[in-house]
């Protein structure tokens, strides 16, 4: 029954991720570690802050891709451009972690 259980947590762990065939439960899981290492400083570790100094990202719209990438890339009011600092895929790693919520939504 242990496996059982442990089956179906595992795989409502990526029905969000696999939902949506723009983000691999691979890809969200990688995004998800280059966010620790690169935004989590100033946006929250999982994405959580109280949205006061920086933006909450929990709260960024998931249908607007070209404005995430915009962001980054040249930086927007306090946070920096990264485009000097992240290769196209560690964005594209970013985005998928971001515009799937963390793997919760599609």
């Amino acid at each position: 029954m242990t496996r059982l259980v442990c089956l179906v947590a595992a795989a409502l762990a990526t029905s969000a991720a696999a939902a949506d065939p723009r983000f691999s439960a691979d890809d969200i899981e990688k995004g998800h570690a280059q966010f620790d290492r690169t935004c989590a400083q100033c946006h929250g570790r999982n994405m959580v802050n109280p949205g006061t100094a920086s933006y909450d990202l929990r709260r960024f719209p998931v249908d607007d891709p070209d404005r995430f990438f915009n962001s980054v890339t040249n930086g927007k009011g306090n946070m920096p451009s990264f485009k000097d600092a992240l290769t196209p895929d560690q964005m594209k790693l970013l985005w998928a972690y971001i515009g799937s919520r963390g793997g919760k939504e599609p």
